[in-house]
């Protein structure tokens, strides 16, 4: 295996599509010039924080200067308000993590042990594994369509709560005791509703020709660190890096072991056109969610 860390252009394999375009639905998409890839350059797919830190994309305080509770908007419905994140420790910071913001724009990430009623709650997209302690900035998604790390017991329309799992939330018809609700998020898709294709060769990092089934084509729904499934893909596997080759997009097969996300694996055999499935995220709605009430 190798590592993508001691890599040239490090930074573009991990960001994948965010590094080509953003749209609003989380790093696909097209250029167009609209939306927050544009002025003032904010982009939601990279950590801000100081120099010099390993696996922090961008470096030092960006020109303008951004202030803490900032707002902007993109596409598909989504708004953006610019927050601090405080690590004590080397973490793994993954997208779709749900965290809570105090009234001074500090995140935590969410657990049913820490949440605090009415707090705001809010979406990241960074995938920055093994990040070290120290504070860090990053546009936080509050409103519009997001994927949104779940439980594997999540079903389609449920309404979320918090679970023991920080940056984790669940999915359901009805609420469980000691949970905190979290309103209004809802999901419009079951967990594992995420499937794509794509071809393997044995021995290779790569899976080739990836086409998003729910999307009808591109990778619409597919993101940075979301666990993958499927025939010849090693145990623990994630989505590592994505680029496009040619007229192609292409996945890099990671590892979902503890600060070693970028770290490569490869496929264990060789087929076309094999159906894979994310089993660690869902589709999800949010608007302004608050923790409202715990049950």
């Amino acid at each position: 295996m190798k590592d993508l860390r001691n890599l040239p252009f490090r930074d573009a394999l991990l960001s994948g599509v965010c590094d080509l375009a953003w749209q609003g639905d989380f790093g696909k998409g097209v250029s167009t010039g609209s939306g927050i890839w544009s002025d003032p350059g904010a982009n939601p797919c990279v950590l801000y924080g100081p120099a010099p830190a390993a696996n922090v994309s961008n470096q030092g305080v960006p020109i303008p200067q951004w202030r803490l509770g900032m707002v902007l908007s993109g596409d598909l419905e989504t708004e953006f308000v610019y927050g601090k994140l405080v690590l004590a420790a080397t973490t793994d910071l993954m997208p779709g993590q749900v965290y809570q913001l105090d009234e001074n724009y500090a995140a935590t990430l969410l657990t049913t042990s820490n949440v605090v009623l009415n707090a705001s709650v809010v979406v990241a997209n960074v995938f920055a594994p093994a990040t070290p302690a120290g504070t860090y900035y990053i546009w936080f998604c509050r409103a519009g369509h997001v994927l949104v790390r779940a439980s594997a017991a999540s079903i389609a329309t449920g309404m979320a709560e918090t679970t023991a799992t920080g940056g984790q939330v669940k999915f359901l018809n009805s609420h469980t005791g000691g949970a905190t609700t979290l309103a209004p998020l809802s999901a419009y898709g079951a967990s594992s509703n995420i499937t794509f294709t794509g071809n393997t060769v044995n021995g290779s990092p790569y899976i080739t020709n990836v086409v998003s089934a729910i999307s009808g084509g591109a990778i619409n729904d597919l993101q940075l660190g979301q666990v993958i499934t499927g025939t010849n893909l090693p145990a623990n596997s994630i989505i590592a890096a994505i680029d496009k080759v040619g007229g192609q997009w292409r996945i890099t097969i990671g590892t979902n072991t503890t600060g070693n996300q970028s770290v490569v694996q490869n496929a264990t055999g060789t087929a076309t056109g094999t159906t894979f499935t994310v089993t660690n995220m869902v589709q999800a709605l949010l608007y302004w969610p608050t923790a409202t009430v715990t049950n």
